[in-house]
């Protein structure tokens, strides 16, 4: 059996099927996606990839599987838990998540299910892959792809390991968020919370919870998950740095047109296309745009980003702290990245150019909002609330069962809305002159919006 170092849980070890499909160049491709984009440019150890992070989850399913599905009669169960660990992130595009907006936006699919373009494209890769089709059986590929995509599993618990409200997805992305930024925000004790593992049978059906003696571990789980989103995933560069991306990506298809982008973000149901797809990685992505003699939109954005020259956050206030908004115009402004508010959008990037000392062009104002829960609400995610095994044996939501998250008022989030956008000035007195004659405009622009 081979050994992989890895600096977070020290040795992993894969079966030689689990190395073989490590050792194809589908999986190798991972290596060149970071796992955050350009975070690297407010944390310069943020270099991990998909490649690791798909690693660390395989690790950490196969822990919490030897757990959860225990004995030589679950040893099938445990074999393709790990390999959907293995392969849940193999249909990521360039610059992971943040590619995703740009999918959305450009798809044709007629598709209205919540399922992810990437999932799409990584279930697609499951099925048809040469690398892989060699490797799996016709039956392995069906059962991983029904459980990345929970449409067929014997238990629950086999796809909550991999995706769910304590899953072995979100328990490597702290921990390894955390290390590389290097910070401690992401950190909690892994040790504990495995060893507390439980399950609770419901409908003939078993989910993963955790005893009521590892409640401490799970207090420190979803703090983590709280500080990593407002110190490093909102950190302004970061937020900054994304909105380029998307931006930048954008008008390299509406106003440069660029063929290699149409045929990268313009997603089919075809092989041609997932062929096309797997030619592209961060890097290929920024030189094909950096180093092309074409000038355009995409070109100048990406330049920027490649030497660190980031629009500046010109504006940012709490929704509830702007006064003389109708409510009306607050959810508008809070859901303003959704395709039906594009319009709007669109109104407000060209406003804000022409002010005075800003004067720039309005491709280059970008006008974003964002969310971030209450602690206890973050507590609960898409995937379901986190359950919790007391003492007598019942099972009990993990917001009743802490002291902590049970005193914390749910309502208490804050909504953001803010303004990118390249401010040039000469020193701190003149941006400090600037952003608040910005500031002053931007909010008359906002009140006098008419919706």
């Amino acid at each position: 059996m081979s050994e992989i170092r890895d600096p977070i849980y020290g040795f992993i070890e894969p079966s030689e099927t689990e190395l073989k499909i490590i050792n194809t160049s589908l999986f190798q491709r991972l290596r060149r996606i970071k796992q955050l984009a350009m975070a690297y440019l407010v944390y310069p150890g943020a270099n991990h990839t998909r490649f690791d992070h798909s690693l660390g989850v395989y690790h950490i399913a196969s822990l919490m599987a030897e757990k959860l599905l225990p004995g030589k009669e679950n040893e099938e169960k445990r074999r393709i838990v790990r390999l959907s660990a293995l392969l849940h992130d193999i249909g990521h595009g360039p610059f992971s998540h943040i590619s995703e907006d740009v999918l959305d936006r450009y798809s044709d699919s007629d598709d209205t299910e919540k399922e992810k373009i990437h999932e799409k494209i990584t279930a697609k890769l499951i099925e048809h892959n040469r690398e892989i089709s060699g490797l799996l059986s016709s039956d392995d590929k069906k059962n991983i792809i029904g459980l990345l995509t929970g449409t067929k599993v014997d238990f629950s618990l086999m796809r909550e390991i991999v995706s769910g409200p304590l899953d072995a997805d979100k328990m490597d992305y702290l921990l390894r968020d955390s290390y590389f930024c290097g910070v401690k925000y992401g950190v909690f004790d892994l040790d504990r919370m495995l060893n507390t593992l439980d399950f609770y049978e419901e409908d003939y059906d078993k989910h993963i919870a955790v005893r009521h003696d590892g409640i401490n571990s799970l207090e420190q789980f979803v703090l983590a998950k709280y500080y990593m989103t407002t110190q490093v995933y909102r950190h302004k560069v970061r937020s900054v740095s994304d909105a380029m991306i998307i931006r930048g990506l954008e008008l390299g298809l509406d106003k440069d047109e660029i063929n290699f982008l149409n045929r990268l973000y313009r997603y089919e149901n075809t092989e041609e296309y997932i062929d096309n797809y797997l030619n592209y990685w961060d890097e290929r992505v920024i030189n094909e745009l950096v180093f092309s003699e074409k000038p355009g939109f995409a070109h100048d954005i990406f330049k920027r980003l490649y030497n660190r020259l980031l629009f500046k956050k010109i504006f940012s206030e709490k929704l509830k702290d702007i006064d003389m908004l109708n409510e009306r115009i607050k959810d508008k402004m809070i859901n303003i990245n959704y395709k039906e508010n594009e319009d709007l959008k669109r109104k407000l990037e060209k406003e804000i150019a022409s002010i005075k000392p800003l004067r720039c062009k309005k491709e280059y104002v970008i006008v974003n909002s964002f969310t971030i829960k209450s602690v206890r609400e973050m507590s609960r995610n898409s995937e379901g609330e986190i359950m919790v095994i007391d003492k007598s044996g019942d099972k009990k939501s993990f917001e009743e069962e802490s002291t902590v998250f049970s005193s914390i008022d749910e309502s208490m989030k804050d909504m953001y809305f803010e303004v990118y956008a390249p401010l040039e000035y000469v020193d701190r007195i003149d941006k400090n002159r600037k952003l608040t004659e910005i500031r002053k405009e931007i909010l008359n622009i906002l009140r006098e919006m008419e919706v």
